[in-house]
């Protein structure tokens, strides 16, 4: 997140949701509120760029106040939610290149001499990401499932598996507790292999991919352990589609599971030093 300080004689700063090419045809820009409700969402054009704004009260996100907004979670909340629809209304339209949540600048000659300042810079990302979407790719691993495949894998579980099928009593517990912590130790080792395979094949399918940190469950809603947390730079989302589900049905069988989300906005695509 970055904020410039809105603070001053205007009673409202510019926030910059994101920029796009002059002249780009963008459907109703009014189509979803801004962060500010009372204000509509608008262009601001400046050479060949046009920066995605709209005014927001000096009240509300004024550098001074805007700490204690960011720790009330239902206003964070309402905020992203419409800078991330914001953006979403957008890219239905047409490329945009988008700044991090709170990009406030004092007034809109401080916005526009941003957009001159940095022209060459914001053209350039923005021909990177012409014509391509970010996919997001989650990987999860169902440990039961992989737990009963893991002898097709290991010939020493094959083993032990078969001998606890005949065994009885105190050997047969002993050799069962052995393939439990033979089958861990391959989880471990299938936890440090796995991400970095997925991430190469689904490379071939996309211009660019990241890897992100795994999520944990409380954040991705599931149960299973996520393995893998990608984002993917795309020019034919049909054929990352089809990379993806035969790369699903390879590793089923192993307990992964895969996951799609987006098109998103490209974040993970852009500079970092074209913020603010």
């Amino acid at each position: 997140m970055s904020a410039a300080p809105a603070a001053g004689s205007d009673e409202f700063g510019w926030y910059l949701y994101g920029v796009v090419a002059a002249g780009a045809a963008l459907d109703d820009l009014a189509a979803v509120p801004a962060v500010d409700r009372e204000y509509p969402v608008e262009l601001v054009v400046e050479g060949s760029l046009s920066g995605v704004t709209s005014r927001v009260s000096t009240a509300e996100f004024d550098e001074a106040a805007l700490p204690g907004r960011l720790g009330d979670a239902a206003w964070l909340e309402q905020k992203i939610r419409a800078h991330e629809q914001v953006l979403e209304n957008v890219l239905s339209s047409a490329t945009v290149l988008p700044c991090r949540f709170c990009t406030v600048y004092h007034d809109q000659a401080d916005l526009r001499r941003f957009l001159a300042e940095r022209e060459s810079a914001l053209v350039a990302a923005l021909d990177r990401i012409s014509d391509r979407v970010e996919l997001g790719v989650k990987a999860f691993v169902d440990s039961e499932r992989f737990a009963s495949s893991a002898g097709t894998r290991s010939e020493k579980i094959r083993e032990l598996s078969e001998r606890v099928s005949q065994a009885e009593g105190g050997r047969a517990y002993l050799e069962t507790r052995q393939i439990e912590r033979l089958v861990a130790d391959e989880l471990a080792r299938f936890r440090q292999e796995a991400a970095p395979q997925l991430h190469e094949r689904l490379l071939n399918a996309a211009d660019e991919g990241v890897l992100l940190a795994p999520q944990r469950p409380e954040v991705s809603g599931r149960e299973e352990e996520m393995l893998l947390n990608g984002a993917y730079l795309v020019p034919d989302r049909t054929r990352f589609e089809h990379a993806l589900a035969d790369l699903a049905r390879e590793r089923r069988g192993e307990g992964i599971e895969l996951e799609l989300t987006g098109p998103w906005p490209p974040y993970n695509f852009v500079p970092e030093e074209l913020g603010s």
